[in-house]
């Protein structure tokens, strides 16, 4: 058994824990209650779930998706959380390697996936949950690429981010009168850019807007409100700064050299 099998298969674990304990702050934090105290309950039911209620992936499978309490459906973002987290943990493993960047990055990719959750239910991007983001983006860039370069792209990304949203934010509110952005998304923004860079940032601040571009489309075509619908930008940016960050230098480096004629 190869070590780079070890090693995949003890980040999958690690990412179907993180992703067990992103489905509790996903739920809590749009509640109002603590993520980090008090039992897991079952939400329809409120009985307390045991250890065997717990195991990552396989509880849900062993109750055939129900509370073994009650009965009642576990929605399946449940298991599809868990799922993601440990294709994410995989996938970072495979391109940073057991690294000290390693840990601040899994858990910031965590949080994104946290925080679309809470924006697609709740059209919330609670600072609790981006701030921290923005210190563990910010570290994953000092111990990637030390502290002056580390720096350098934190805080560029930071404001190629932030800077881009709040200036349209600015524009759409001065010219039509209507918030068109909320706080919540700049400082999602900040969270993400500070791992990223401008570069990736400002790809993914494209990219998210294509798929909402494509998502209000799609709205419209079904004759559900289109543009006047709101659309959760945060639930967009989430998943595409992920995306972004696993491939987005080798879209970049493929597009410049489409350009060059290469």
């Amino acid at each position: 058994m190869s070590l780079g099998f070890v090693g995949a298969a003890g980040a999958a674990v690690i990412g179907l824990v993180l992703g067990s304990a992103v489905t509790a702050i996903a739920w809590r934090v749009p509640r109002g209650i603590s993520w980090a105290r008090g039992r897991s309950a079952c939400p329809a039911c409120g009985a307390a779930l045991g250890p065997a209620d717990l195991v990552p992936l396989f509880s849900f499978l062993l109750s055939r998706g129900r509370c073994r309490h009650c009965g009642a459906r576990i929605p399946w973002r449940y298991p599809l959380t868990e799922l993601g987290c440990a294709a994410w943990a995989v996938l970072l493993y495979l391109q940073v390697g057991l690294t000290w960047a390693y840990l601040p990055l899994v858990l910031w990719g965590g949080l994104l996936v946290a925080l679309l959750w809470i924006d697609l239910e709740a059209k919330l991007l609670p600072d609790g949950l981006t701030f921290p983001g923005t210190l563990l983006g910010l570290a994953s860039s000092l111990l990637l690429l030390g502290f002056a370069a580390g720096a350098r792209h934190a805080l560029l990304g930071l404001i190629a981010g932030s800077g881009t949203l709040w200036l349209l934010a600015w524009v759409w509110i001065t010219f039509r009168r209507i918030e068109g952005l909320g706080g919540g998304d700049i400082k999602l923004a900040a969270m993400f850019g500070t791992a990223l860079g401008w570069q990736l940032t400002l790809l993914t601040l494209f990219l998210a807007a294509l798929a909402g571009s494509l998502w209000g489309a799609a709205l419209m075509s079904r004759g559900r409100g289109g543009l006047k619908s709101e659309l959760p930008f945060g639930a967009l940016l989430a998943p595409v700064a992920l995306v972004v960050f696993l491939w987005g230098h080798g879209w970049l480096a493929a597009y410049v050299g489409l350009l060059r004629g290469h």
